[in-house]
């Protein structure tokens, strides 16, 4: 009896040891999937999706050459450079019109995609099975994904790809979908996200919408449109030209945008020289002051070209935005009873409800980072020009509210002194929604993150790492402060 119960033991025993390691055999890998969300203009939109007719939707009017050789559009344009001659502006802006109208990029009067456009690669399967989009990209979203793939394995990178044009509450909705499939077929309980740019405000519209459901272990925000931007405040007619600020602002693009690769561009539209710009900046002065002309320029020329997209209106800022649609109701532009401004008022209020929704992320344990950079004069087109921005979105908008001097000068007083004051005195983060999980480069431009080199390597350790997201543990980790800057190859170093 004893050796039976001695050789049951034995064979219990054995079969315990064979399902144990049969079980690490087969159990799935413990690494949480990451969802890359790229931002606007960051996926190819087509129409005729899914028929034999499909076609890219190229461009989308933003093509320099293609301008610059429309004779109907320059005929009248150079004539903004001379004091000699005076523009038809109506014959302008109809050419302009009849331009951005061909480009069939707008939405319909509710903010929806016309029928038949949209994108072709809606993707489930990890990025290991398309590497195309991103085994030789060296720049942009596309860079991160491939730095992403290099860190955290291919197969547990995920590509969030969508019709940027839409209103982001839509798009997260999609996003939603896409988290609860990967978490089914990997087996994960949570994902990590990574949002660039206008994908910010998708996952701050997915935080609203399902922040309860507890899924997403990392939140990290790359220079995010999550309170939108100043430069948006055109539609509220703040109209600035200042010939200074567009001349520094050229000079600058020459070796800040894209590393200088387009330099030739920004040379030779400052070639025109400061006389004829400033003849230029006169001319447009004029146009602001001219009531039927704005009407016209936005009614004629944007209106049909981009003024029924939901994700434009929703990098309006948080505080303008009952100006902008005042502004723009009175002309005609916008529509209050249409399903467009159902949509973007309904995000305004997400907008509005960002700091509430990431911190309580945050307190329900997600590691949350948001990066934004500065050091680039704003766009200089309205009354915020001298706001620093990273060359698209305001730092203070992309950080969640940190307090940041006006381009060339130094906070002073009460706000140049504190823990979050940046060592060259432009920024004081203690005013950011999560100060201690901030972080601000200099001198890197928007979404502009190269392959291989430093700054990339960090938002994508930021992301597939196991450690905690705060300022002391990346200091101790990596060596990096709250306040970086950039090099020409985006070396990061510490501001001293």
């Amino acid at each position: 009896m004893k050796k039976t119960m001695t050789k049951i033991a034995c064979v219990f025993l054995t079969l315990v040891m064979v399902f144990s390691i049969s079980s690490v055999a087969f159990a799935k890998e413990n690494v949480t999937p990451v969802i890359l969300i790229h931002g606007l203009g960051g996926n190819d939109l087509y129409k005729n999706v899914g028929t034999e007719n499909e076609e890219s939707m190229a461009g989308y009017g933003l093509d320099v050459k293609t301008l610059l050789t429309n004779s109907a559009i320059m005929s009248e344009a150079v004539k903004l450079l001379s004091e000699e001659t005076t523009p038809d502006y109506d014959a302008l802006f109809e050419a302009l019109g009849d331009y951005f109208k061909k480009t069939e990029l707008n939405c319909d009067e509710n903010g929806n995609a016309p029928e038949g456009q949209g994108i072709n690669n809606y993707w489930t399967t990890p990025l290991s099975k398309h590497k195309d989009y991103w085994q030789d990209a060296t720049n942009a979203e596309r860079g991160i994904a491939r730095q992403l793939c290099e860190i955290h394995g291919a197969k547990n990178v995920y590509a969030f790809n969508y019709d940027w044009r839409l209103d982001v509450r839509y798009t997260a909705k999609l996003l939603r979908k896409q988290i609860v499939d990967i978490k089914k077929k990997t087996g994960a309980k949570k994902v990590s996200l990574i949002g660039c740019s206008l994908g910010g405000a998708v996952m701050s519209a997915y935080l609203d919408a399902y922040k309860k459901k507890n899924d997403v272990a990392r939140y990290v925000f790359v220079n995010p449109a999550i309170q939108g931007v100043d430069v948006a405040r055109i539609l509220r007619m703040d109209f600035k030209f200042n010939k200074k600020y567009i001349l520094s602002y050229l000079k600058h693009m020459e070796t800040a945008y894209d590393g200088g690769n387009n330099a030739t561009l920004f040379k030779a539209i400052g070639a025109i020289g400061d006389y004829r710009i400033g003849v230029a900046v006169d001319n447009l002065k004029a146009i602001t002051k001219n009531k039927r002309l704005i009407k016209k320029l936005f009614n004629v020329v944007v209106k049909d070209w981009i003024g029924n997209i939901p994700a434009y209106w929703e990098c309006v800022a948080y505080n303008d935005f009952d100006a902008c649609v005042k502004k723009m109701s009175a002309i005609g532009f916008l529509d209050k009873n249409s399903g467009l401004y159902k949509k973007i008022s309904a995000y305004h209020k997400v907008q509005g409800r960002f700091n509430k929704n990431i911190k309580y992320a945050k307190k329900h344990g997600a590691q949350v980072a948001i990066l934004a950079n500065y050091g680039t004069r704003g766009i200089p087109v309205t009354s915020k020009a001298g706001n620093h921005t990273d060359v698209l979105i305001d730092t203070k908008y992309a950080s969640g509210g940190a307090t940041v001097a006006q381009y060339g000068k130094k906070l002073k007083g009460k706000k140049a002194k504190g823990k979050y004051v940046s060592p060259d005195k432009v920024i004081n983060a203690k005013t950011c929604v999560l100060p201690d999980n901030t972080w601000f480069t200099r001198d890197l431009l928007h979404i502009q993150y190269h392959y291989g080199t430093e700054a990339t390597k960090l938002i994508c350790n930021m992301v597939c790492g196991k450690f905690k997201l705060n300022l002391k543990t990346i200091k101790k980790k990596y060596g990096y402060a709250q306040f970086m800057k950039a090099g020409s190859n985006q070396e990061i170093t510490n501001i001293g």
